[in-house]
C-alpha cells in the first residue's frame, strides 16, 4: 500500500501531442542545463519527486538528442536535454527511465522494422547514456490498452517483443509501461496471464479521470478498478502503480491543451488508488503541478494554484505519518 503521496512523474522535452503541451513545449525546448536543474531539485526537493520518466527521446522523425541514427533534431538551447535531465537527477538523487519514443511510420505496419530500430535506438542511448548514476530504466511510450478485462493483443506482442529486446540489453533494469483501460474491468486469470507475459515489470495504469469529457468525473470509480487490478498483480510478478491523470482538457474538449485539474478531484484520485497500489505517479508534474515562481511561464498560470493546494496536502501527510496516524 503506498501513502497517498505522488513520488513520480513523466517528464517531457517536447511533448508526442503538440496540441496539448502548448503551455509547456515552448518553454521546455529553451531550457539551458541550469533550467533543466533547476527544475528537477524543484521536484524533488519541494514536491518530494524521487523518479522521472523521460516520455519520448524524439518524435516526427526527429530526435531530441544527438543521435547518429537520425541528424534531424528538435531545436532544443541545451545542446543534450537528455544528458542535462540526467546530470540533474544525478544530483539529486533523483532516478530517470527513459522512453524510447514512437516507431516512425508506427510499429503496425512494418513489425520486424519496429522492432529493429528499437534495438538499435536502445543500443544508442545505452552507448551514450548507459553509464549515468542516474538511468534507471526504460518506459515504453507506446501504450497498451485494455478493453472489457482484453488487453489489445498487437500492442501486447510488440510490448512483449520490445521488453525481451531491452531485458537482453539491461537484464536488471526495470521496464515500466502506462496502460489505460476502458469499459467494465473484471477480475480474470486470462488477464492476470496477459500481464504476467507482457515482459514488462512494473504496469502504472492510468486512472483516466482527466481524460473524461462529461464533468464532473468521478474519481472513486477507480477505487474498485484498483481493487481489481490489485488481485491481478497478485497472481503476477509484476509490480502495480497507479498513473494519476493531473490535467484536465481546455475547454472540455479531447486533445486541447493540458490545464490543472481542480485540486479536490486529484486528491480523491490519490486516495482512491493509494491503497492498492505500490507507488503512485503521476501525468505529469512538470508544467501541471509546478511553481509559477520557480519555473516561470513552465505550463498555465494556474499551475500555481495547484502546487500550493497539493505542497499544503503532502505536508498534511507527512506530518501524519509522522505522529503516527493516518492522513
Amino acid at each position: 500500500m503506498a501513502a497517498p503521496l505522488i513520488t513520480g512523474s513523466w517528464i517531457d522535452v517536447v511533448h508526442p501531442n503538440a496540441r496539448e503541451g502548448v503551455y509547456w513545449n515552448r518553454k521546455t525546448l529553451a531550457y539551458t542545463d541550469a533550467d533543466w536543474l533547476t527544475l528537477v531539485r524543484h521536484l524533488h526537493r519541494d514536491l518530494g519527486i524521487e523518479l522521472l520518466l523521460l516520455q519520448i527521446l524524439g518524435k516526427e522523425g526527429k530526435m531530441i538528442y544527438p543521435s547518429k541514427l537520425l541528424s534531424t533534431r528538435w531545436q532544443t538551447v541545451s545542446p543534450d536535454p537528455v544528458a542535462a535531465i540526467l546530470a540533474a537527477c544525478a544530483a539529486e538523487g533523483v532516478q530517470l527511465c527513459l522512453g524510447l519514443g514512437y516507431v516512425p511510420g508506427g510499429f503496425r505496419a512494418e513489425p520486424r522494422k519496429a522492432a529493429d530500430w528499437c534495438r538499435r535506438l536502445a543500443e544508442e542511448v545505452l552507448e551514450r547514456y548507459g553509464t549515468r548514476a542516474s538511468f534507471a530504466g526504460w518506459y515504453l511510450s507506446d501504450e497498451l490498452s485494455v478493453t472489457d478485462s482484453v488487453f489489445n493483443p498487437e500492442e501486447l506482442a510488440f510490448a512483449r517483443g520490445l521488453a525481451r529486446t531491452l531485458r537482453q540489453l539491461t537484464p536488471s533494469l526495470p521496464i515500466i509501461a502506462s496502460p489505460y483501460f476502458r469499459g467494465g474491468l473484471r477480475k480474470s486469470e486470462a488477464l492476470a496471464r496477459d500481464v504476467a507475459g507482457s515482459g514488462v515489470t512494473v504496469m502504472a495504469y492510468q486512472d483516466g479521470i482527466g481524460c473524461t469529457v462529461k464533468e464532473p468525473a468521478n474519481p472513486l470509480r477507480n477505487q474498485a478498478s484498483f481493487e481489481v487490478w490489485k488481485w491481478v498483480h497478485d497472481r503476477t510478478e509484476v509490480k502495480l502503480w497507479a498513473n494519476i491523470e493531473l490535467f484536465r482538457w481546455e475547454n472540455g474538449l479531447p486533445a486541447e491543451p493540458l490545464l490543472p485539474g481542480p485540486f479536490p478531484r486529484i486528491r480523491a484520485q490519490i486516495k482512491a488508488a493509494a491503497p492498492f497500489v505500490e507507488r503512485v505517479v503521476a501525468y505529469t508534474v512538470p508544467g501541471l503541478m509546478t511553481s509559477q515562481t520557480i519555473c516561470p511561464d513552465l505550463g498555465a498560470p494556474e499551475t500555481e494554484r495547484l502546487y500550493w493546494a497539493y505542497r499544503g496536502h503532502r505536508e498534511n501527510v507527512l506530518a501524519a505519518r509522522g505522529n503516527g496516524t493516518r492522513e
